[in-house]
């Protein structure tokens, strides 16, 4: 069993990401993630004075990056999945990545 994961640096991926994914039976979950640098430059507690200056002066983007896991039960489904992905988006190179983990334990879905 594996837990697929799919970070976009866009949020403007997803629906096509989603349609394809419902269309071929698979079911997950989405969450709204920040970089470590959008969390950084937007936390309210004052920053270490050498890099303090930095960030009144860098524009940065607030909207979140979406995080999608799907669970598959078969190893060989994520290729599935990699080759669906990019197909709908026409490749995930510079609009994300996508990586898989193994699960070692599951409870409560089928």
């Amino acid at each position: 069993m594996k837990l697929f994961i799919i970070v976009l640096v866009e949020g403007e991926y997803m629906p096509k990401i989603l349609k394809k994914l419902s269309e071929h039976n698979y079911h997950g979950t989405v969450m709204p993630t920040l970089s470590i640098r959008k969390a950084l430059l937007s936390n309210n507690v004052e920053p270490v004075p050498m890099f303090g200056g930095i960030s009144k002066v860098v524009e940065y983007d607030h909207s979140p990056r979406p995080m999608i896991f799907v669970v598959v039960r078969h190893d060989e489904q994520i290729s599935e999945l990699s080759a669906l992905v990019n197909g709908a988006i026409g490749g995930i190179k510079g609009k994300g990545f996508m990586y898989s983990l193994p699960i070692e334990y599951l409870e409560g879905i089928e």
